[in-house]
């Protein structure tokens, strides 16, 4: 893959994650995709998690992918999330992913944010 085929690949799984596409989900993913913030192995938890991602406290919660930085098979994304209550002043929450990608899909996942 191409770097700007890497870089529309991190658009491309926030867009799922907002939309809570399942099925897109399953075709950006390796099967066995490796979570290592949370010590996860399988598409299965990348589901949990974006289930878990739009609680009915802030429906109106989404993700804005504001970069993306390409290095050989990986890239790094900051992300903010939006229409999650933040007090006066306060920054958005951020999230700061590594995606390895392998055949096309992501393969493994690194993580760190303040993501509510």
């Amino acid at each position: 893959m191409t770097a700007a085929d890497i870089r529309a690949l991190g658009y491309r799984v926030y867009e799922a994650i907002n939309k809570q596409n399942i099925a897109a989900l399953e075709e950006l993913f390796d099967p066995r995709v490796i979570r290592h913030a949370t010590g996860e192995i399988g598409i299965e938890s990348v589901k949990n998690a974006v289930a878990h991602a739009f609680p009915t406290t802030f429906p109106d919660k989404c993700f804005v992918v504001e970069d993306v930085l390409v290095e050989g098979d990986k890239a790094a994304l900051r992300v903010t999330v939006h229409g999650v209550p933040v007090a006066s002043g306060q920054p958005q929450p951020v999230i700061i992913e590594i995606f390895r990608i392998e055949n096309g899909r992501v393969a493994e996942v690194w993580g760190a944010g303040t993501s509510r």
